[in-house]
């Protein structure tokens, strides 16, 4: 019953009570203007004084009425507060639940900014200093030079290197891709780990409890089903839009052949079509362009 209904309930009550009260005195006030006058039924006009029984039983009974009525009003008033107090927990609750989630979430960010920038590994250069053109058979030591290559002009790096490979290869994708991750683990092996860690707790985070969205335990509407998870769905795609916002076009790429190997395929690849991760992957870098319909459409949507 709505606190609406409830007031309007209690309003009849008053009136009926009230009307009992008018009625009981109105009879006994009418009987006593009528009677007082007749000196035949001046008997009658002393039974008259035995209403006054009914008056009070009358009052007796309004006097209960009103005292059940301040009751419920009572009542009403402890329902509301109580439905105030739940209301202001749920609110905290989540906020609590929120600034929980935001900690660890951020912290997990802030981890994956250090492994990027504590990737790097030394390369051969020749030097520039006229044996450039000079065959590479011929070439000595001092004719190049070391070079450390650091964050994320390592993925742009070794990038170049895996699609030259994948490009002349006949063998099989994941074949091919785990031989050369295997050269790269070192430095790749951490990032990827981290990066799925992020968008899984991610997923598994509940923003929205059932009795924060009023969810009946056995819903039987078809919206009370799914508000649960498009609620949820809503958050979760917020932050890791905020994720893929972090990742340059060669981590993409990267991320793109790891998701088709057995490294990422089983369990990595239905959170990337999940989230739209590849929403801005710079399609024209894949070198095999059939291997984009190996995913999921939604993958590469720009909503």
């Amino acid at each position: 019953m709505t606190e609406q209904e409830e007031n309007s309930k209690d309003k009849k009550i008053m009136i009926i009570g009230a009307a009992t009260v008018v009625v009981i005195i109105g009879s006994w006030v009418l009987t006593y203007f009528l009677l007082k006058n007749d000196l035949h039924n001046r008997g009658t006009f002393g039974d008259m004084f035995g209403s006054i029984n009914a008056l009070f039983s009358g009052l007796a009974l309004a006097g209960i009425i009103f005292t059940i009525l301040l009751q419920r009003m009572e009542l009403g008033y402890q329902r509301n507060e109580l439905r105030e107090t739940r209301q202001e927990f749920i609110i905290q609750n989540k906020t609590l639940k929120t600034q929980r989630f935001e900690n660890t979430f951020f912290n997990l960010l802030g981890l994956h900014h250090q492994i990027i920038e504590g990737i790097d590994y030394d390369t051969q250069i020749v030097k520039k200093d006229g044996t450039e053109g000079m065959p590479r058979g011929i070439m000595q030591k001092r004719d190049y030079e070391i070079v450390t290559i650091k964050g994320r002009d390592v993925f742009k790096n070794k990038f170049e290197s895996l699609i030259q490979i994948l490009s002349q290869s006949k063998s099989d994708l994941n074949v091919e891709y785990l031989k050369f991750y295997s050269t790269a683990q070192t430095d790749l092996g951490h990032y990827f780990r981290n990066l799925y860690r992020i968008i899984k707790f991610v997923n598994e985070a509940e923003f929205f409890s059932r009795e924060e969205l009023d969810i009946p335990i056995n819903p039987t509407k078809y919206e009370d089903r799914i508000k649960h998870e498009v609620y949820n769905f809503s958050e979760r795609y917020k932050y890791t839009s905020m994720i893929r916002a972090q990742l340059s076009d060669y981590e993409l790429l990267w991320l793109f052949y790891n998701c088709l190997s057995d490294n990422g395929i089983e369990k990595f690849k239905p959170l990337i079509e999940k989230y739209t991760i590849f929403k801005n992957l710079p399609k024209d870098k894949v070198h095999d362009p059939q291997l984009i319909d190996l995913y999921e459409q939604r993958a590469f949507e720009k909503t």
